[in-house]
């Protein structure tokens, strides 16, 4: 099973006690410019190092061991600390991009040991700024301050991987993606009118048209795949195509930035003419789906003579295309019986859902939700910050009604024989209704998440139906990504109560309160933090029996790929 990763970072007082830190820019400086090449895109590799096989000078080796257990004794930790974090590799890498002409150009020396050490009290350095966004104190058994600190936690870093086990969210990512990716190919040919977008698409990546460019996107996240599971992480292009998309996705100029943005805009290194770095896998495949909205952004104002920061992109994005388009044709697919029943054309659109299916009294309400969430809100760890950008996104935006709210609404119409695209409803009670709120980002499928969004629907049901509200026809809020729901595509279109059963024991995991009656204090402990983790984990961390069919993702690779 898939579990949040919860480590103790090693800081450098913690191990440098009799020693004052100074910036990670002077230590950074004494390192070799080949050293500090090496680092950018090691960490994509595994198994890291930690501080006990960190150093190739076993004198040095010793002493850190020494050092770090006796911090150990000293604080009673548990578990053995981490030294590399994904985080702070990012940010190691980003800071040496960012000060490339201080740090690349500079010491040539071959003192292994010092540059070994300073890489060291620069990764611990870096620990410390990751811990002060994860330090919260003791949520103790409110399960309520559990997922505020569980959502603060994972909210910031939810894009580099959250689970021990990362390779099941690598395969998961990279195949929606190239479903996604072919999904937004499709758009943009679809219409005589976006042209101009398809275009700026593949001028952006220097490509001649949109099968050229399908093709290198292709290749690349086949070469990533392969790349991954060899443990490496350099790459020499053998064709002038190739070579010439890779440049595309390498930058000259990197500056640091609140969440990585210059990182996931060019997640690939050039160290020389014929040779690239990934420097995260995660962020190299994101280019293809989370970041190329924002090259079509550039395209769609200067089409329509728009200012930079103008918004009616976004609203035409996600609703031609990550509504109309995108959601309806992976619904489509999934709830394709004909004796379902899909909305129905009325005269009105007033609170019409996004989606809406009915499987004889069984009822499935979407609301579709595609939003962007500012690097300073992301990276703030501030969970007042954040419960104030979720309810603004997923429930009442000024004097509008979103996400939640809609559905609320709608659920409204339905129990009180007013709902305008399902007649047959109208003449029912005692319908069954599953509210689902669907987003693109999977920022947002994290722990805690669903719990308190579904806290939320359930103070706002009960406050608008009053006495008409019934827990057993009016189910619980279900909140999953467009990933899960790709990812799980197969399964769901395979029998039309898989959907069904999935949602079912997800609530009830959700709702299950484990009563800790264990002498054992520490015993209880775990217990209690087991109990935790069930009844707010996401949706897409439930079904764990689930075989993604593999041969999927290799036909998405056969058409690029020789036999």
């Amino acid at each position: 099973m898939s579990t949040i990763k919860t480590v103790q970072r090693l800081e450098f007082e913690n191990v440098f006690s009799d020693e004052k830190q100074n910036d990670i820019i002077e230590y950074l400086k004494f390192v070799s410019a080949s050293t500090l090449l090496e680092i950018i895109g090691f960490t994509n590799t595994i198994p890291t190092p930690n501080f006990h096989n960190f150093f190739s000078n076993e004198d040095i080796q010793w002493d850190i061991i020494e050092r770090v257990k006796k911090y150990g004794r000293e604080n009673k930790l548990p578990n053995p600390p981490e030294v590399v974090s994904r985080e702070a590799s990012l940010r190691l890498a980003e800071i040496i991009l960012a000060n490339r002409n201080t740090l690349l150009n500079g010491n040539n020396n071959n003192d292994r040991d010092a540059d070994e050490i300073n890489i060291f009290k620069a990764f611990l350095i870096l620990n410390k700024e990751v811990n002060i966004k994860q330090n919260f104190g003791s949520a103790k058994e409110n399960i309520d301050k559990m997922a505020d600190m569980a959502i603060t936690m994972s909210f910031s870093s939810a894009d580099i991987g959250l689970y021990s086990n990362t390779d099941w969210e690598f395969g998961k990512l990279l195949y929606t993606t190239i479903v996604k990716f072919e999904y937004l190919l499709e758009f943009l040919v679809s219409q005589k009118e976006y042209l101009y977008l398809e275009k700026a698409l593949c001028k952006n990546f220097n490509e001649e048209n949109i099968p050229d460019l399908k093709k290198q996107v292709k290749l690349l996240l086949a070469t990533v795949f392969k790349m991954k599971y060899d443990n490496s992480y350099k790459l020499v292009p053998e064709k002038p195509e190739h070579l010439r998309f890779l440049n595309t996705l390498a930058s000259a100029e990197i500056e640091e930035s609140l969440d990585f943005t210059n990182l996931k805009n060019y997640p690939i290194y050039k160290i020389d003419e014929k040779t690239f770095s990934f420097i995260d896998y995660f962020f190299v495949i994101d280019k293809f789906f989370k970041s190329v909205r924002f090259i079509l952004k550039d395209a769609y104002n200067k089409y329509h003579n728009l200012p930079p920061k103008d918004g009616a992109f976004f609203n035409f994005y996600n609703t031609k295309f990550s509504e109309e388009f995108l959601m309806k044709c992976i619904l489509d697919d999934i709830f394709h019986w004909k004796y379902m029943v899909k909305r129905q054309v009325a005269k009105t659109k007033d609170n019409e859902p996004d989606y809406y299916v009915r499987h004889s009294n069984t009822i499935y309400l979407f609301e579709n939700k595609d939003v962007l969430v500012a690097a300073k809100i992301k990276s703030s760890s501030d969970i007042d910050e954040i419960k104030e950008l979720l309810k603004k996104k997923f429930l009442h935006d000024g004097n509008r009604a979103v996400g939640i709210g809609q559905l609320v609404k709608s659920i409204q119409q339905i129990l009180d024989n007013e709902f305008p695209y399902d007649d047959y409803v109208n003449t029912k009670k005692n319908l069954t209704i599953y509210p689902v709120l669907l987003v693109s980002d999977r920022v947002f499928e994290i722990l805690g998440m669903n719990y308190t969004l579904n806290k939320w629907f359930l103070e706002l049901v009960k406050e608008k139906l009053g006495n008409k509200y019934n827990p057993n026809f009016i189910k619980n809020l279900t909140f999953i990504d467009i990933d899960t729901l790709i990812f799980w595509q197969p399964h769901l279109r395979a029998k039309d109560s898989h959907f069904k059963e999935i949602i079912k024991d997800h609530h009830k995991k959700m709702n299950k309160v484990v009563k800790i009656n264990n002498p054992n204090l520490q015993e209880g402990m775990e217990q209690a933090n087991k109990s935790f983790y069930s009844r707010l984990s996401p949706i897409g961390n439930r079904f764990q029996e689930y075989k993604f069919p593999t041969a999927l993702l290799l036909d998405k690779f056969r058409d690029v790929l020789p036999e």
